[in-house]
């Protein structure tokens, strides 16, 4: 995809309305370039992709570890005790920003002239006075009569361009995490109408990588300290509880009761199956609209730490969205920096939405009609209990909802019925 400059795309314009003719084809094309272009001057004022070299080559890695245990608790009953790991580097990211302003550049002006002009200068046009008193000039000629020719502008490494794209094209392989999870896990192997698979992991994910789509991923706060973007990890779940549990009743030929007449065919032969996930909350982000003219990505907030974001119930009870904050007031926070970055991380591991937790059953059973025909029955309710799961606050310090919840997070509970016919 990195083609710029590489191919050639042609139009020859007609002045005349079509009362002349563009070109003659006995006396050629007009005189247009072939590629490769290398003139310095080319794309100025675009966006433009950058070639990483190796990195936009090589293929992410991964590195994984594991020690399992089990043991034969019963004839039928399987304990097993794990530790997972993996590490990755190289991963697809979209964090390099290579066109920010340079921090010691924008921490400069904020000293020389503080926070509330240093801004307006940065935001300033290189020819106005602001610029010049300032003592600010074009970085090059042509920059004066260019389209985007601010003094932010022309503090860029690369001022003769808008943007310069790294992470399309799979070209940021700049990404890293790492995960290490606790897993126990029970499997019972079906004997006496019973069996199952309930398994607990106790885990934790640190990344600076939520997302293999890069093109969707956001940049660095300061592309100058991108350390800063190691955290929780966006999908972490500390604790994460799953059971899956079949059933079939006691009853019909071969079970323990009413093996025979027209009862064992009425209430024989049905499985009850269940499927059970309970994990914790997602960890929780929070924002600001403070957006710095250096072209740096997301600037978080200032905390004072990640302990004691959640607000009190009013009832001292049950949380209620009608008339509870999530999250305590943004005026509890610190006052925030007009002009410099937060030092909250990108998620609060220990500020976290509320525990997922699903429910989901089915009742089945198969009618054998002939020998080549049957039917299989099943019923299934999902959100057996029709739990409500809210979503996640407003986390937009500037906003006005900030810390409340206005939506719910799952659905409510549904019910069908299928019926299959084989033959």
């Amino acid at each position: 995809g990195h083609f710029a400059g590489f191919i050639g795309q042609y139009q020859f314009d007609n002045s005349s309305q079509g009362v002349q003719p563009t070109f003659r084809l006995d006396q050629g094309l007009p005189a247009y370039k072939l590629p490769p272009s290398i003139d310095p001057a080319f794309s100025n004022g675009n966006t433009v992709d950058y070639w990483n070299g190796q990195d936009a080559t090589r293929a992410p890695e991964a590195m994984s570890w594991t020690l399992n245990v089990q043991r034969q608790l019963t004839n039928n009953m399987v304990m097993e005790v794990g530790y997972n790991a993996s590490a990755g580097i190289h991963l697809q990211s979209g964090i390099l920003n290579l066109n920010q302003v340079p921090t010691a550049a924008f921490n400069s002006l904020v000293s020389q002239f503080g926070g509330t002009q240093a801004l307006n200068i940065l935001r300033a046009d290189i020819n106005s006075a602001t610029a010049k008193t300032a003592g600010f000039l074009p970085p090059y000629p042509s920059f004066a009569t260019q389209a985007q020719r601010t003094v932010a502008q022309s503090l860029r490494p690369f001022p003769q361009y808008s943007t310069v794209v790294t992470g399309a094209q799979n070209g940021d392989k700049s990404g890293h995490s790492s995960y290490h999870a606790l897993l126990i896990k029970a499997s019972r192997r079906y004997s006496k109408s019973l069996t199952g698979q309930w398994s607990y992991s106790f885990s934790k994910l640190l990344t600076d990588s939520d997302t293999y789509f890069a093109n969707s991923a956001t940049a660095a706060m300061d592309q100058y300290n991108r350390g800063l973007e190691k955290s929780i990890g966006q999908y972490d779940r500390t604790h994460n509880f799953k059971l899956s549990t079949i059933y079939s009743l006691p009853f019909g030929k071969g079970q323990r009761w009413m093996t025979k007449g027209l009862m064992s065919q009425v209430v024989g032969g049905w499985r009850l199956a269940g499927i059970q996930v309970y994990n914790s909350g997602a960890p929780l982000a929070l924002t600001r609209n403070n957006p710095l003219p250096i072209f740096n990505g997301i600037t978080r907030p200032q905390v004072d730490g990640y302990d004691n974001w959640r607000a009190p119930t009013i009832s001292g009870g049950k949380f209620d969205p009608a008339v509870d904050r999530y999250l305590k007031p943004a005026s509890e926070f610190p006052v925030q920096p007009a002009a410099g970055f937060g030092n909250a991380t990108r998620y609060n591991g220990k500020t976290r939405g509320f525990w997922g937790q699903s429910e989901n059953i089915s009742l089945s059973k198969t009618f054998q009609i002939r020998e080549i025909v049957k039917l299989d029955f099943r019923a299934e309710a999902f959100n057996l209990f029709n739990r409500v799961v809210f979503a996640n606050p407003s986390l937009n310090l500037n906003a006005i909802n900030f810390g409340q919840i206005i939506s719910q997070a799952n659905e409510a509970r549904t019910m069908q019925m299928a019926l299959k016919v084989y033959w």
